[in-house]
Formats: structure tokens, sequence, C-alpha cells
């Protein structure tokens, strides 16, 4: 039932008619992860490995095309102005592509490093003080998986805000960022409490809930996301966690 949950959701991305930045990149980052586990067990309605691996090197190809000279991504066209928050997502969606042995430009994923790096230069000055926080956590986590790492700014991202202004997501992020650095295991821990205790329990699910406001738009979010993000940092960095399967 889980199985064929995840095929319907990949199918309904694969067949999704809109590409936009964001929506080519999350068509890729779900086949790239899921690829695996959906061809193994011959998922019923699924394309041949051939053909998916032939939608994702268009889709890379796409991407590819479509970054603006500063290392981001507009929306829709070549040209138009960078969105902070679909640069990031499309090099994570591209990371995660070449984690998975898929040929990116190395071009292509050098200047979206230096888009990371520098991430906070294209803010919009009218960016709330959580959406930048959490936009600069997200940016470090995806440099973090490039190999990237960077505990120092991670410790500087999370001392912007006292602990419970800052979302989930963003503590999520800078989590993994600083869980192996020695110098970290003060924030480390406290992100952790703050985590744990902000899960919504009943007897057999786990739940996060957070919010941007009125700007919730600029981070596209959703409360599953968050669902999501926290989940992956819980198997990362708290495998022994009773919330895991809770959240799952």
């Amino acid at each position: 039932t889980a199985l064929q949950s995840l095929t319907d959701a990949v199918l309904y991305l694969q067949q999704y008619p809109f590409e936009c930045t964001e929506q080519i990149a999350s068509r890729l980052m779900s086949v790239a992860a899921l690829r695996d586990v959906l061809t193994a067990f011959r998922a019923e309605g699924l394309q041949s490995p051939e053909q998916i691996d032939a939608a994702v090197a268009r889709d890379i190809d796409l991407l590819q095309k479509l970054q603006n000279p500063d290392g981001g991504w507009p929306f829709w066209t070549r040209g138009d102005e960078t969105v902070v928050y679909n640069s990031i997502f499309v090099a994570h969606a591209l990371q995660l592509a070449v984690s998975k042995d898929y040929a990116v430009q190395p071009e292509t994923l050098q200047a979206a490093r230096e888009f990371l790096r520098n991430v906070e230069a294209y803010y919009q000055p009218w960016y709330s003080a959580q959406v930048r926080q959490t936009l600069s956590a997200y940016a470090l986590y995806v440099r973090w998986l490039m190999g990237d790492v960077d505990p120092v700014k991670a410790r500087q991202v999370y001392g912007q805000l006292p602990l419970d202004d800052a979302s989930l997501e963003g503590l999520a992020w800078l989590w993994q960022v600083m869980g192996d650095d020695p110098g970290s295991a003060e924030q480390v821990a406290e992100i952790a409490r703050r985590i744990n205790n902000s899960a919504v329990e009943t007897a057999g699910m786990a739940n996060f809930f957070s919010s941007y406001g009125d700007q919730d738009y600029v981070m596209l979010h959703s409360n599953r996301r968050t669902d999501a993000i926290v989940l992956d940092a819980l198997i990362s960095e708290q495998s022994d966690s009773d919330l895991i399967v809770k959240v799952v």
C-alpha cells in the first residue's frame, strides 16, 4: 500500500503539465530519490528504467539551460528575476541527482554553490527575519550535501533569532549541518530539544506545524513538507527516535 502511494505520487509529477523551475526540480528530486525502490519492486504503471533515465536527463538539461548568470534560477524564463527559494531548491535537486549518478555539468553546480555561499545578497528587503534565517539554513544544508560544510556560518545563522522564533524547517537543516561539529554541541542539543518538544503526537502519529505568516508563499510552505524535513533530520541525527515511525 505504501509503495502504491509513492508510485501514484511519482506518476503525478511525471505527468504534471507545467514546468517552472520548482516544478521541474520537484519531479527530478522525486524520481531520483525513489527510482531504486520503485524499479526494484516493479511498481505498476511506472516507466521503464531507460525511460526514467531519459526523463531525468531531460529535466537536468532544462534546469541547466534556465540557470541565470548569478548562479540562481528564476521561476519560468532565464534572465527573469532570480528567486531565492527556487534557486536553493533546484540546487538541492541537482545535487541529489548527482548523488544518484546522474550527470550534471560541473559549471552548473559550481555557479550554484557560489550562489548558495552568498545567498544573503539576493534577499528581498521585505523578507521577514524568520524567512531570511530559514533560507540561509537551507542554503547551508544544500552546501553540506555538496561537501561544502560550514558549521561556523551555521552557528551564526542559528544565533540570528531566539530558538523559539526559528522555523522548524530551518532548525532541522541546521541540525544536520552542525551535527558532527564538536564546536556546535550546545546548539545541536538545543535544536534536538526544540524539535522533539514541538511534535504533536497521537498514539500512532506525529506531526510538526510551522508558519511564515503572510510570507508562507515565499517559502512555498506546507506543514507536510515540514514533517518531511524534520523526519529527514531525525533519521540522520537521532535514528533511535520513537518519533520517526510516527511521522512516517
